[in-house]
C-alpha cells in the first residue's frame, strides 16, 4: 500500500515525443517517482491539455506492471524511452483486444 508522500503529486510535466507523435502527461510525486500518466497520439497541444492532462489509472497500472515484468528493459534505456515503449504496447493489446 502507497503511503501518503507516495500519491502526492509535486510535478507534472508536458512532454512532446516527435519520433511517437505524441503528447505525454506525467506526474511525479515528492521521491520523483512516476505516479501518474497519460498521453494523446497528434500534436494539438491545446486539446491534449483540456482532454488528455489528466492520470489514466489504466494505463499507469499498466506501467507498474511493466516495471516488473520487464526489468531489464527498463534499465536499458532511458525513462523517457521505456515509458512510450509502455505506451504503444498499451495501445497494441487494447486494439488487438477490441479486435478479437
Amino acid at each position: 500500500m502507497k503511503n501518503k508522500e507516495e500519491l502526492r503529486v509535486t510535478t507534472i510535466k508536458h512532454i512532446w515525443s516527435e519520433e511517437n507523435d505524441r503528447w505525454m502527461y506525467l506526474e511525479y510525486n515528492v521521491l520523483n517517482k512516476l505516479c501518474g500518466m497519460s498521453f494523446m497520439q497528434g500534436d494539438e497541444y491545446e486539446v491534449f491539455k483540456a482532454e488528455y492532462a489528466e492520470n489514466d489509472r489504466g494505463l499507469m497500472e499498466f506501467y507498474e506492471t511493466m516495471l516488473y515484468t520487464f526489468p531489464i528493459e527498463e534499465v536499458s534505456v532511458d525513462r523517457i524511452t521505456f515509458i512510450n515503449k509502455v505506451m504503444w504496447a498499451y495501445c497494441s493489446a487494447d486494439q488487438i483486444r477490441a479486435k478479437y
